[in-house]
């Protein structure tokens, strides 16, 4: 059994919950919540869990059966999870077909027995400085001082400690929730975050003062050597479903894949592809966000070794040395 279990609660992709929409009211949708994509109901219908808060990892996906031809193989029923706790859930139990979520929730969960499997890799950069004064744009500038971050134990901070010689061990991180930094930010309370997307553009809209400095995800290629940047997020399937409908699966694989290529160079232009349904903020800010986002989806099992390395980091605080991944992790057509 492998020692991996979780050392924080990725990436809180509710994380924006209550933010992007630039007011104090909740955007989660009610636990039951569902709509549907269908042109041909005698074929079987897959349901998809994702989240209204994710815009880059899920683009080329939406584009696919909005645009694209994914169903002329099956029709996609949506349900939509509202906080980590939701989607650990529905992995464990294997309640869907398809999830979007984040790489190591994935891990997590089929590490704990869930039937997931790693499709395709979508998300690479995610984690920028952003500050209000130009000469603080650089994560060296804070060693020995302090740095605002959100969310609570974001994944952003053990890779950044990885990096270097250890340098960056002498920032300080003083975590804060996202709504409350938010709000620090834009009066000026707190001059400089560490923050990720698209809470990075929220910001940036809301006080001109802000800048973007450095990213993470740069700094993580530059070292490691992985040029995409870090595989923070994805689409997994469940491997049951994936026995069950092979050629749906690796259809669905396919039709992605030809649209991430279409939007690589300029993702902003999926936007319109995101579904009503899943819009939790104005377009403008959308389409600001995806101006940051690297859209280069590809097959997960085609960099098991990026995940594997990206995973030894995330987890260093509970990792078993030298574990690898189990192969049965990464779905790939037979």
């Amino acid at each position: 059994m492998h020692g991996r279990k979780i050392v924080r609660r990725t990436l809180a992709a509710l994380l924006l919950i209550s933010l992007v929409s630039g007011g104090g009211a909740s955007l989660a949708a009610p636990r039951n919540y569902a709509f549907e994509r269908t042109d041909d109901t005698t074929l079987p219908f897959l349901t998809l869990y994702t989240t209204g808060l994710a815009t880059g990892p899920q683009l080329a996906l939406w584009r696919a059966i909005e645009q694209g031809r994914i169903l002329e193989k099956c029709n996609i029923r949506v349900r939509l999870w509202n906080n980590l706790d939701e989607l650990q859930k529905t992995l464990l139990a294997g309640e869907a077909d398809l999830w979007i979520g984040h790489t190591d929730v994935f891990v997590e969960a089929a590490l704990q027995g869930a039937p997931v499997q790693l499709l395709l890799t979508t998300g690479w950069r995610k984690f920028y400085l952003i500050s209000s004064h130009p000469q603080s744009l650089q994560f060296s500038g804070f060693i020995n001082k302090t740095l605002a971050v959100t969310p609570p134990g974001s994944p952003a901070i053990p890779v950044l400690r990885s990096l270097g010689e250890g340098e960056f061990d002498g920032i300080s991180f003083i975590f804060d929730q996202p709504q409350t930094l938010l709000g620090k930010l834009i009066k000026g309370k707190t001059t400089a975050a560490l923050l990720p997307e698209p809470l990075v553009t929220r910001a940036l809209s809301a006080n001109p003062r802000l800048r973007v400095g450095e990213n993470v995800a740069a700094l993580y290629a530059k070292q490691s050597g992985h040029l995409r940047g870090m595989p923070i997020a994805g689409l997994a399937v469940n491997a049951k479903t994936a026995k069950k409908y092979p050629e749906i699966i690796a259809w669905i694989a396919e039709e992605t894949l030809k649209q991430a290529e279409i939007l690589a160079a300029s993702p902003q232009k999926g936007g319109k592809d995101l579904p009503q349904e899943l819009q939790t903020m104005p377009g403008d800010v959308v389409e600001a966000s995806l101006q940051r986002e690297q859209l280069d989806a590809v097959y997960s099992h085609a960099v098991s070794g990026e995940i594997e390395d990206y995973i030894d980091i995330v987890f260093s605080a509970s990792k078993e040395p030298d574990t690898p991944l189990p192969r049965s992790l990464f779905w790939k057509q037979e």
